[in-house]
């Protein structure tokens, strides 16, 4: 029996970066709760946004944050907490040099960037839980903040192609995970949802057989890797799919199957 589902936000639950939820999905999900299932979110986002989006549903599980950088429980205990060292932040940088990206830098609860570009505060004002903070001086503040987790946007599909590059410059102990057609996340490799997940079960004595989880992107696959009750959105690239043992339309349709 299922006891646990652990759902990605974008291009899960949220149809698009402007936030969209389906009613009928989220109603799923709830519906599950209330039949003691607990449910959780995993995402690449930072832990305010699950927040946010938690307490407008009333959903009462673990927020899993920056791909498993940050976990926190219900209760806002922190669970765990994993960052760059700023040396690992200046390495990764100097690997970018050149590319046409935009780089964010993520801590427990903040966006920086250098500078809010046009294509940012469009992005911005789309949004009900982003919010960027201008540093002009984050390059030279790096050892200031405790970083989790650096972010790009690329032009679209170009992610992986400068993962590529960028995995042959960047140590073992430093990991990449495309999270969108345009955006590419860099953290430590301790850190992914797959792992975070074991540390929940391990906490809340359950098994991993009574977990089920729902993502559509890259950075999903260690959560599909962990359990037989994995579900990918049909929308989801096939490599992603076919990591997957269960593939569906939407986030309704995957709580209809766990039995939620």
């Amino acid at each position: 029996m299922i006891k646990h589902i652990f759902c990605d936000l974008d291009g899960t639950l949220l149809k698009n970066f402007h936030g969209v939820i389906d009613s009928e999905d989220i109603e799923a999900l709830k519906g599950a709760q209330e039949k003691g299932i607990t449910i959780s979110i995993a995402t690449g986002r930072l832990d305010y946004e699950i927040k946010l989006l938690m307490e407008k549903y009333q959903l009462k599980g673990y927020r899993i944050s920056q791909n498993g950088g940050i976990v926190l429980n219900y209760y806002d205990e922190l669970i765990y907490e994993k960052d760059l060292e700023t040396r690992d932040v200046k390495q990764i940088l100097q690997a970018l040099e050149g590319e046409n990206v935009v780089i964010f830098f993520q801590t427990k609860d903040c966006y920086f960037i250098e500078k809010k570009l046009p294509i940012v505060l469009d992005f911005e004002k789309s949004q009900e839980l982003i919010t960027y903070i201008e540093n002009p001086n984050i390059m030279n503040e790096l050892d200031l903040h405790k970083i989790v987790t650096i972010s790009l946007w690329a032009e679209e599909n170009q992610n992986r192609l400068i993962k590529q590059k960028l995995d042959k410059k960047i140590p073992r102990h430093i990991e990449s995970f495309v999270s969108s057609k345009f955006t590419l996340d860099i953290t430590n490799a301790d850190n992914s949802k797959g792992k975070a997940i074991k540390q929940i079960c391990l906490k809340d004595n359950i098994s991993l057989d009574e977990v089920a989880v729902i993502g559509d992107s890259h950075n999903d696959i260690s959560m599909f890797e962990i359990t037989k009750h994995s579900y990918a959105m049909n929308e989801a690239d096939d490599e992603v799919k076919r990591k997957a043992l269960n593939v569906v339309n939407n986030v309704k349709d995957a709580v209809i199957q766990i039995g939620g």
